[in-house]
């Protein structure tokens, strides 16, 4: 099959573990495009947190941002096919954040926000010191998270996190109980909380039926069980190496570490060796 579009995860798929993406992996997807096919990037972030790499590869496509729930179109900039949370589901989650005692960033309009600095925010806020000031992320610390929700047009999701696993499940739990939302892992010790229905596939899938591609004439690569949706909708799922086995039950191949050429390797076999 000769595909028409590749999807990336950003974290632990595209992005190495420095958080840059490999100067081969970069020069591979360039020859893609440039061979007519559509490259995306379909990841858990914020747009702002992941605008420096659409812009280092020249991208053309909206971001895929927050899991799904909206894509962010880097020309007029503007969310497009929004499903933020209703302000009343927002505040009852804070409830129950405080409640678990939890870690959580607030992505809201144009921001990601937090309250305290944990482990995973503070690599995240050396890497966007690391980031030119033009496209630097706008991550905002906040007296509390209450006055901004009410005053954010969009909270498009919460990002939590705890050492204490049991927390977090029961966090879980309780927010899917009680809030008519949905939460993903994205990470082992990490729960992204979003609107019930959204996920990488669903926008995805979405996304490539307004421009004419069809889900099995694209290629996604992913790491994390909220990039299973995405591997599932399309017709070459591609896990990384290091995924867990939910995720690499889902995909149709594995391929190497995300430190590694391996992406690269996947586009030249299943990508541009067909099209020669």
């Amino acid at each position: 099959m000769k595909y028409k579009a590749v999807a990336l995860d950003l974290d632990g798929t595209l992005l190495g573990s420095d958080l840059k993406i490999r100067h081969e992996v970069a020069e591979t997807i360039q020859s893609v495009r440039a061979a007519g096919v559509r490259v995306l990037m379909v990841t858990g972030r914020h747009h702002s947190a992941a605008m420096p790499y659409h812009h280092q590869l020249g991208l053309d496509t909206p971001l895929m941002c927050c899991n799904g729930t909206y894509a962010w179109d880097t020309r007029s900039g503007r969310a497009l096919m929004p499903r933020p949370l209703e302000k009343a589901q927002a505040c009852h989650t804070l409830e129950l954040v405080r409640q678990h005692g939890v870690h959580t960033l607030v992505y809201v309009d144009g921001s990601m926000t937090y309250e305290v600095v944990e482990p995973h925010l503070a690599r995240i806020l050396t890497w966007a010191e690391s980031v030119p000031p033009a496209l630097r992320p706008s991550i905002r610390q906040v007296a509390n998270f209450e006055a901004e929700i009410e005053a954010a047009e969009h909270v498009w999701k919460f990002a939590t996190t705890t050492p204490n696993l049991e927390h977090l499940h029961a966090f879980g739990c309780a927010v899917e109980q009680e809030t008519g939302l949905s939460c993903e892992w994205s990470a082992k010790d990490r729960i992204d909380v979003a609107q019930q229905g959204n996920s990488k596939g669903r926008l995805l899938v979405e996304w490539l039926r307004s421009e004419g591609i069809a889900p099995e004439q694209t290629i996604a690569f992913g790491d994390s069980p909220n990039d299973i949706s995405m591997l599932q909708a399309v017709g070459l799922g591609i896990a990384m190496g290091h995924s867990n086995e939910a995720v690499r039950t889902a995909a149709k191949l594995v391929a190497g570490s995300n430190d590694s050429a391996a992406i690269a390797l996947a586009l030249q076999e299943h990508v541009l060796d067909c099209c020669t």
